[in-house]
């Protein structure tokens, strides 16, 4: 399998898992701590811990430390095309 077939099958996964679309719909507006993440989703922090790494690993999510929490924003621009094209909650 090529590279560009598992980035793609990479992002229909995490749209088809409801907690990865969840986190990516909360990173839609941009940088969100990891804890508030957790809160917004309604997941224990631990779960939402889970899903974030999985998601960093297929390069969908990228992180930085601000101080002593962990900030995450969407890194491939293909996840706002996929949720405007879907209709949940994209913003132009």
């Amino acid at each position: 399998m090529c590279i560009d077939m598992n980035r793609d099958i990479n992002l229909f996964k995490a749209l088809g898992e409801e907690t990865k679309q969840e986190i990516l719909k909360t990173l839609l507006d941009g940088e969100v701590c990891a804890c508030d993440i957790s809160k917004k989703i309604n997941k224990k922090q631990a779960n939402t811990s889970m899903h974030l790494s999985k998601l960093l690993d297929w390069k969908l999510v990228k992180s930085k430390r601000n101080g002593k929490r962990i900030v995450y924003s969407i890194s491939d621009p293909r996840i706002k095309k996929m949720f405007k094209l879907i209709g949940k909650g994209a913003k132009q």
